[in-house]
């Protein structure tokens, strides 16, 4: 079973694959480290973005550095466009290619972890969508303890993703990470243990 994590950014989603690599044996693939694969240097998308943005967004090794790039697109639509026509399809095979060698394999589930589940369209490869919400207070405590975001910016990327009626619209069950690891391992067990019995439980 392919279980599509998703939710907006500070949500927790990385939480909720842990716990089901950890504790529920899932494979894991998370679009996000598959983005920064396929622009190292000598990977497909990397020569593509270089051409795209020039030179000035490369580090002192020649890698892209992703800093000065998210600062040339972020808040500029048309390019963050042009970077994602580039990243998505390269990121997209990948994926394909990580499910087909998971599913030889002996684990339970296949965890893929993205927060453009829907504006991708990957909600097709997978079995069962999962939300992961967290109070918007929550996720921005995370983003300045962990990322060190400030407020003013973490609210305009949750802006910039989609909201929480629309991963709600296409979300087989949410799950609510507001609050401790334990309380979101409970909940996991019993989603899979509905699926396990032959009916549906949402947790809301």
């Amino acid at each position: 079973m392919v279980i599509g994590v998703t939710g907006g950014i500070g949500s927790g989603k990385s939480v909720v694959t842990k716990l089901l690599h950890n504790k529920f044996n899932a494979a894991i693939i998370d679009t996000d480290t598959i983005g920064h694969e396929v622009m190292e240097v000598g990977k497909k998308a990397y020569k593509q973005v270089v051409d795209c943005f020039g030179e000035e967004i490369l580090a002192y090794d020649n890698s892209i550095d992703r800093k000065k790039l998210g600062n040339i697109v972020f808040g500029n639509n048309e390019l963050l466009l042009k970077l994602n026509n580039i990243i998505h399809p390269a990121v997209e095979l990948e994926v394909d290619r990580r499910i087909a060698e998971f599913k030889k394999k002996n684990y339970n589930y296949i965890a893929l972890e993205t927060a453009l589940l829907i504006k991708v369209g990957y909600n097709i490869k997978c079995d069962k969508i999962w939300f992961v919400y967290a109070d918007s207070d929550v996720r921005i405590k995370r983003l300045y303890d962990n990322r060190g975001i400030h407020k003013e910016k973490a609210v305009k990327i949750f802006e910039s993703q989609n909201s929480e009626e629309e991963f709600r619209k296409i979300a087989d069950d949410v799950i609510d990470n507001s609050g401790t690891e334990s309380e979101t391992e409970i909940q996991i067990k019993n989603i899979l243990e509905s699926y396990r019995g032959g009916h549906h439980a949402g947790i809301t």
